[in-house]
């Protein structure tokens, strides 16, 4: 897109303003003004949160925080540009004005109350992606707070000293051991750490448990699962033969081929309904999933 056709022709005020800046594009201005004439709010304050939330969300995140905006925000950089782009000198309101004029807002909420935009300790969210959030959140809390029942745990503290040998404290061994014995777990490290031998040796324990154990290995894109599937089947010693062999069927897919994309947006056919035919779910970059989709 050019520079000429990111600019929103009728925008005034701060709109323009941060529109002119690089700040925000056309689109972003003509969602919040469109949400203003819906609910009759044309607070040029007001109106340059909402589009500055709709650009977060554009950009992955979901949440604005009014009091670090203007120390966090740059100009929308195009994705090859290598410098580092600084915080813009801009009118940005008063912090302190900004939240109360929000808060009074009629496109605003604090509650389930059907606007367009929720609002909570200074931060805003467009409304559906708080709700999704929310939802997120609970299903989370609540997988976490059951433990699997069917775990040989005598039989695991083997298995975990033959695989990772040593009395040295070992984080690998530990983020096996939490797995194993939770519904819902991260393992987060960076390149290098051994996330992916983690992973390997998670599925190989959990095998050597239920042999007939239904495992899913997946990714937000191909080539990331690819990258899974070749890393987990090509795990080495201390894996014996039997283990090699387990995660050598073992095959990754997209996230939407394995939840079975209906299209037209987020239609699917597995859903918190229909579950997954699978007891062990494994997402790969899972970073990269966006809110909808998880």
């Amino acid at each position: 897109m050019s520079y000429d056709a990111a600019l929103a022709l009728r925008a005034t005020g701060l709109l323009r303003t941060f529109n002119v800046a690089g700040v925000l594009t056309a689109a972003d201005v003509h969602v919040a003004q469109r949400l203003g004439a819906l609910t009759g709010e044309s607070d040029e304050q007001v109106l340059l949160a909402v589009a500055l939330t709709v650009r977060g969300t554009r950009h992955g995140s979901v949440v604005l925080d009014l009091a670090t905006a203007a120390t966090t925000i740059t100009v929308d950089a195009d994705e090859e540009t290598v410098a580092v782009v600084e915080p813009v000198a801009l009118p940005w309101p008063d912090v302190a004005d900004w939240i109360a004029r929000c808060a009074a807002s009629p496109l605003v909420t604090d509650a389930a109350g059907g606007q367009p935009v929720r609002m909570r300790d200074g931060r805003l969210w467009l409304d559906r992606y708080w709700r999704q959030e929310e939802q997120v959140a609970a299903d989370l809390l609540s997988r976490s707070a059951g433990r699997p029942t069917d775990i040989d745990v005598a039989r695991l503290a083997a298995d975990l000293s033959a695989l990772f040998p040593g009395d040295k404290p070992d984080d690998q061994r530990l983020a096996v051991a939490v797995a194993a014995l939770s519904r819902v777990t991260v393992i987060a490290g960076g390149p290098g750490t051994g996330k992916t031998t983690t992973i390997a040796r998670l599925v190989a324990v959990l095998l050597r448990q239920q042999p007939g154990l239904r495992v899913a290995l997946t990714a937000p894109t191909g080539k990331a699962a690819a990258r899974l599937e070749e890393a987990v089947r090509s795990a080495g010693a201390p894996l014996t033969p039997a283990d090699c062999d387990a995660l050598g069927k073992l095959s990754a897919t997209t996230l939407h081929r394995l939840l079975g994309w209906a299209g037209g947006g987020s239609r699917f056919r597995h859903n918190r309904i229909n579950r997954l035919p699978f007891d062990l779910v494994i997402v790969d970059e899972c970073s990269m999933v966006s809110l909808t989709l998880m």
